[in-house]
């Protein structure tokens, strides 16, 4: 990626990151594919500002990390969970997307923008699951397990989902 399109993406993600610190809530399309098959590619998030410590497993935790914003699901409790604050803890909460392997470094509460309350595709929009069906968890694995799949899993996902500008040319 150039310099400049880093860096303009970078300005964007920081946009949204500050849209949502300041009037609560925000909508970004989704570009990558770390979260097959909750989320997919050209997916809109409507992500509302939370606070780390109401955040719960199962969801989809969206951070600003390294000039990107990162949608992943929270798989394990915060570090302070059961602790009281000092000075020395810091909330943090451990995140995956569903289609790789290894977990994210730990979220720390600074970097946590909120919750996906809503994924809108196509003409619909829905609340996010908590916890994939077995169906979901097939194709999660398939494309944890190799980036050939993953993509194929896209492009047949593209072919066969309605998107809102293929539908007003086919009302035309």
């Amino acid at each position: 990626m150039s310099s400049v399109l880093q860096t303009a993406n970078a300005l964007g993600c920081e946009l949204a990151g500050e849209v949502v610190r300041t009037f609560g809530r925000v909508r970004v399309r989704v570009t990558g594919m770390s979260m097959i098959p909750a989320v997919w590619p050209g997916d809109v998030l409507v992500v509302e500002r939370r606070a780390a410590e109401k955040i719960e497993r199962g969801e989809i935790a969206v951070a600003e990390r390294e000039g990107r914003l990162v949608a992943h699901r929270v798989i394990g409790p915060r570090a302070d969970a059961g602790l009281k604050p000092t000075a020395t803890t810091v909330a943090t909460i451990t995140t995956r997307g569903d289609s790789l392997l290894a977990a994210d470094e730990p979220l720390r509460a600074e970097e946590l923008l909120g919750t996906v309350v809503s994924i809108e595709r196509g003409t619909g929009a829905r609340r996010p699951r908590r916890k994939l069906g077995i169906g979901a968890r097939m194709l999660a694995g398939m494309a944890r397990r190799s980036s050939m799949a993953a993509r194929l899993l896209v492009r047949l996902h593209a072919i066969f989902t309605a998107r809102p500008e293929r539908v007003a040319l086919c009302k035309s």
